[in-house]
């Protein structure tokens, strides 16, 4: 018997029991219907992820710390100085080098105003103080824009460069906190640095150091630096920094704040590895949403293996359909015997039957699985839930799982009727003709 001829008498007889053949293959259908939307699901999350995460520019900024590594888990001090910056501004793929000392102001003040605690951000000069990713990022955000006014670094002044040893570019969140609400009158005044340390019983006093400088600009506060920071050079920083006890600090210690800023999110691998060669310890977001997608390809293939499991119940049914149809089957098979089938020939059969309804039922679930992603895909996109755009798939059905769902279904289907098939292939044939 040719596999044409199973299958052509697998349909007939699918056809001859409609109502059976309809809810086995309904079984079936609601099967493969969810492993094509629960696979389309996990797929439609990961791709939008991944394409937000792309646009993220901040991604591309590998942050180096002075240190390296000294065993598997341990690292050590390393110094990051100019011919260091130097060379990570050489490796290809780089388009910034951001480089700073961060320290501490005991108190600054502006006329008659002041604050304690101010975080001062000392910046090589020669380098620059924003990176473009800060700036990219805000510029693409509207809500951002709309809170803060603008999306430029500089709201008020001009930012400093390396002949502005003396100058400060001021966050307009300080001003804020010094009680300045026309941030534009300060531009031009002086500003005065006050580093002391707190008296203490038994211990001389120290003279507290004094630096004076002069308000070049007004930091946008929707930038980092337009905090709560006074952002100057490397070389006033490197003073507050040998107050507090560290001789020919810039020589001796080097930048503790340096980020690398990639052209593209496809060179931050490239990049990291070759900080890692230079001797620093790097890392960078970008390994994070590493985390993210691998966490994301596990919610797949949870979401996936729910829609088999329905699927694997499904051919229970199967079973039982088959059981039956060789019930009613038997003289049938019988007198094939009688004429010269084989057991091989009798199981095929059966067996076909078997993935023909695996067939059905698979080719309808996978029309149902399509039809009802594009549904929730044109519904969400117009209802504006989860902040989906057009174009954006919260359900993505790839025809790659289409098709692997249907040869799965087929398979399982096939599986299921074994069993039946075997108990065909072994009926005798004069108990089967006797058969009423």
């Amino acid at each position: 018997m040719k596999l044409i001829d199973c299958i052509k008498m697998a349909f007939s007889d699918l056809n001859k029991r409609k109502l059976r053949t309809i809810l086995t293959s309904f079984g079936i259908a609601i099967g493969a219907m969810l492993v094509i939307l629960m696979s389309g699901l996990g797929q439609g999350i990961q791709t939008i992820s991944n394409d937000q995460v792309k646009q993220m520019d901040t991604l591309k900024v590998i942050n180096v710390q002075p240190k390296e590594s000294a065993t598997k888990n341990q690292t050590k001090d390393k110094k990051i100085d100019v011919t260091s910056l130097n060379k990570f501004k050489k490796i290809k793929g780089v388009s910034n080098v951001l480089a700073a000392i961060d320290t501490t102001a005991t108190e600054v003040s502006i006329d008659t105003k002041s604050a304690k605690k101010i975080n001062i951000h000392g910046s090589n000069l020669d380098f620059p103080i924003f990176n473009d990713a800060e700036k990219n990022e805000l510029k693409s955000d509207k809500k951002k824009i709309k809170k803060y006014g603008s999306s430029e670094e500089i709201i008020a002044g001009s930012i400093i460069n390396k002949d502005d040893k003396n100058s400060a570019l001021i966050g307009k969140s300080l001003l804020t906190k010094l009680g300045i609400k026309d941030y534009k009158s300060v531009v031009g005044k002086n500003i005065d640095i006050k580093v002391s340390f707190p008296k203490m019983d038994g211990i001389p006093e120290k003279a507290p150091l004094l630096l004076h400088l002069k308000v070049a600009g007004v930091v946008n506060n929707a930038y980092k630096l337009g905090k709560y920071t006074l952002t100057t050079s490397d070389e006033v920083a490197a003073q507050i920094q040998e107050y507090y006890g560290t001789t020919d600090y810039i020589n001796q210690k080097g930048y503790d704040t340096v980020s690398v800023e990639c052209t593209t999110m496809a060179d931050v691998t490239t990049v990291n590895n070759a900080i890692t060669k230079i001797g620093y310890v790097s890392n960078s977001e970008a390994s994070y949403a590493d985390q993210m997608n691998s966490m994301l390809t596990i919610v797949k293939v949870l979401l996936t293996f729910a829609g088999v499991i329905v699927l694997l119940v499904a051919s229970i049914g199967v079973i039982n359909t088959m059981s039956m149809a060789v019930h009613e089957k038997t003289k049938s098979i019988g007198i094939m015997k009688a004429e010269g089938a084989s057991k091989k020939n009798i199981r095929r059969m059966f067996v076909v039957q078997s993935g023909t309804l695996g067939l059905v039922g698979g080719s309808f679930g996978a029309l149902i699985a399509i039809v009802s992603g594009t549904i929730i895909n044109k519904v969400l996109i117009a209802s504006n839930i989860g902040g989906l755009e057009a174009g954006m798939k919260i359900v993505d059905i790839r025809i790659s799982t289409v098709v692997f769902t249907l040869l799965f279904t087929i398979l399982v289907s096939m599986l299921a009727g074994v069993l039946p098939a075997r108990k065909a292939a072994k009926l005798d044939p004069v108990d089967s003709l006797r058969f009423e």
